[in-house]
Parts: C-alpha cells; sequence; structure tokens
C-alpha cells in the first residue's frame, strides 16, 4: 500500500514508519523541516517537505495514496507555544480544513486521524479543544472516505 504520514518523524511517525517500511508498505513521510529528508530518507521512506498550511501541497502529496495518516503538531502551527500573539488553535483549525481538502481533492478513500482525549468535548478540555476542531471537520468528508478517529 501507499500510505503517506503527517507529523514528520517524531515520537509516533519513526516508529510507524519503520513498522509500515518492515512490512512492505511505500512510505511518504511529510515533514516541514528539510534537514529531516536525509532522516526520512534514511529509514526507507520518501520524503515530502512542505507545511501544512499549503492545501495545494497537501493535495500532490496525498495523490496516489491508499491511506493518509493525519495528525496535529504544534511544530506545524509554528511560534513558541508562550507567545500569546500566535492563534494556534485557529492555525491546527484551518490546517483540519486544509486535510479535508486535499483528502477531497487527492481521491484518498481511507483517513486514519491521530486525536486526543478530551477531543469529544466543545467545552472544559483547554487547549485539546484543536482536537475538538479537525474532528468534527474530517466528519464532514463524504461517506465513501472510512475516517477513523483514534485518541492517543
Amino acid at each position: 500500500m501507499n500510505i503517506v504520514l503527517t507529523g514528520s518523524i517524531g515520537n509516533i511517525g519513526k516508529p510507524l514508519t519503520r513498522a509500515l517500511i518492515q512490512n512492505g508498505h511505500n512510505v511518504t513521510v511529510i515533514s516541514s523541516t528539510d534537514e529531516r529528508k536525509s532522516a526520512i530518507e534514511a529509514l526507507g521512506a520518501q520524503a515530502a517537505i512542505g507545511t501544512m498550511l499549503d492545501p495545494f501541497f497537501l493535495t500532490r502529496t496525498f495523490q496516489g495514496a491508499d491511506i493518509v495518516y493525519l495528525m496535529e503538531t504544534m511544530d506545524a502551527a509554528g511560534g513558541d507555544l508562550s507567545d500569546k500573539e500566535v492563534d494556534f488553535i485557529g492555525i491546527i483549525t484551518k490546517i483540519g480544513h486544509n486535510y479535508k481538502q486535499a483528502v477531497e481533492q487527492s481521491g484518498v478513500k481511507k483517513v486514519v486521524h491521530l486525536s486526543s482525549v478530551g477531543a469529544h468535548m466543545d467545552k472544559g478540555n483547554g487547549f485539546l479543544i484543536f482536537h475538538h476542531n479537525v474532528e468534527n471537520v474530517l466528519k464532514q468528508l463524504p461517506a465513501d472516505v472510512p475516517s477513523k478517529l483514534y485518541a492517543r
């Protein structure tokens, strides 16, 4: 299978990439950092360097994928978490809309989304509200795109 992973090669992406490749899958890993390209390729995966804020990049990268694995990272939103001027929740919600657009326009038919405990709540979950927002965006995907929502 052709599988595209978002979230680069951190604590989740790196072991997931290794496992998928060991099981014979073709894996493309999206990273916003060009410096990670060689590390991604050393795992046996193809690197796609770009930003989650670019729906056209995502669409091109998702094309030909059997499955896309979607997750939101604070790195994708940019900035320092202590910076009160950065709207992390708004940026990550925008990334959710970009994921939806890219899935619809690329023709991907299977989505796995890593969410979080508390994402089912629309208030009282603090900063984790962005997971709630992205889940609700992805629930708007067409019925022929089965989406699995998983908690961490």
